[in-house]
C-alpha cells in the first residue's frame, strides 16, 4: 500500500472517530436538556424516573413559554395510570357549629384555597380527561337539602353547586337520593339526632376545583357536623 493510501485511510479513520465522537456529545447533551426540560405531566414524572407519592414535583401543563407558569403537584400511580394531585387548605375533617338563634342557610363559610392559582389548576383540569374530587357532609340534626338548600359548595368559577358527591349536575341530590337508597335527597335530611354521611366524587370537569363550602341548620343544640374536602385529581 502506497504512502498515500495509507493516510487517507488514517485520516477516514479519524474522521470516523470525531463523527462518532460528536454524535456522542449531542446524545448526552440532548439527555441533560431533557433531563432539565420540565415535564408536562405526572405520566412524564413517572416515565422519566419513577416518583415518591410524598414528594412534590413541578409540572408545566400547558408547556414552556406559553400559558400558565409550572406549578407544583403530587403524584401516584393507579393501576398502570400516573395521575395528578393538586391539594388545598380543606383537607382536614373540619367541625361544623354556628351558635344562633335562627337556622338560616349556608351560615358557615369555609373558603377553599389550593396550591396553586386558579388559572394553573384549570389548566391541568383542561389537559385531563377526568378530574374528581370527594365531598363528605357528616351530619348530626343538620340537614343538607330539607325544602331548601341548607349547605352547597362553590364551583371554580363562582357558582352555587346544585349536587352533592356521586350526583349528577342539576339533580338537586346527594349520590343516595339519585341511586334511591335514602328516602330523601340526601342522607341528612333526615335530620334526626343521629349521626348519618353524605359523600361522594364530584366529576364534572366544569365544576372543579371546589372553592367554597357552606353549611347550615347548625344553630340549635345538639346540631352540628363536619366536612371533609378530598384533593383534586386528575387522569391524563
Amino acid at each position: 500500500m502506497s504512502q498515500l493510501s495509507t493516510t487517507v485511510d488514517a485520516l477516514k479513520r479519524d474522521q470516523l472517530n470525531r463523527t462518532s465522537a460528536l454524535e456522542q456529545i449531542l446524545y448526552d447533551l440532548r439527555k441533560t436538556l431533557d433531563a432539565c426540560k420540565i415535564p408536562s405531566s405526572c405520566t412524564e414524572v413517572v416515565e422519566r424516573s419513577g416518583f415518591n407519592k410524598q414528594a412534590f414535583y413541578v409540572i408545566d401543563p400547558d408547556g414552556p413559554d406559553r400559558g400558565v407558569l409550572p406549578m407544583v403537584v403530587q403524584c401516584d400511580v393507579v393501576g398502570e395510570t400516573a395521575i395528578t394531585l393538586i391539594g388545598h387548605n380543606s383537607e382536614a375533617r373540619t367541625h361544623v357549629k354556628v351558635p344562633g338563634t335562627v337556622s338560616e342557610i349556608g351560615t358557615y363559610s369555609k373558603d377553599v384555597t389550593h396550591w396553586n392559582i386558579m388559572e394553573q389548576v384549570r389548566a391541568v383540569v383542561d389537559q385531563s380527561t377526568l378530574c374528581k374530587q370527594q365531598i363528605k357532609y357528616e351530619c348530626h340534626g343538620s340537614a343538607i337539602w330539607d325544602g331548601t338548600p341548607y349547605a352547597w359548595w362553590v364551583t371554580w368559577d363562582g357558582r352555587q353547586g346544585d349536587y352533592w358527591g356521586g350526583a349528577s349536575p342539576g339533580s338537586g341530590k346527594c349520590a343516595c337520593g339519585q341511586s334511591g337508597t335514602c328516602s330523601g335527597r340526601c342522607n341528612c335530611d333526615a335530620n334526626d339526632l343521629t349521626w348519618r354521611e353524605d359523600s361522594g366524587f364530584l366529576s364534572h370537569k366544569d365544576d372543579l376545583p371546589v372553592t367554597q363550602l357552606r353549611f347550615g341548620d347548625t344553630n340549635s343544640d345538639g346540631e352540628e357536623g363536619y366536612h371533609t374536602l378530598g384533593k383534586l385529581i386528575c387522569y391524563p
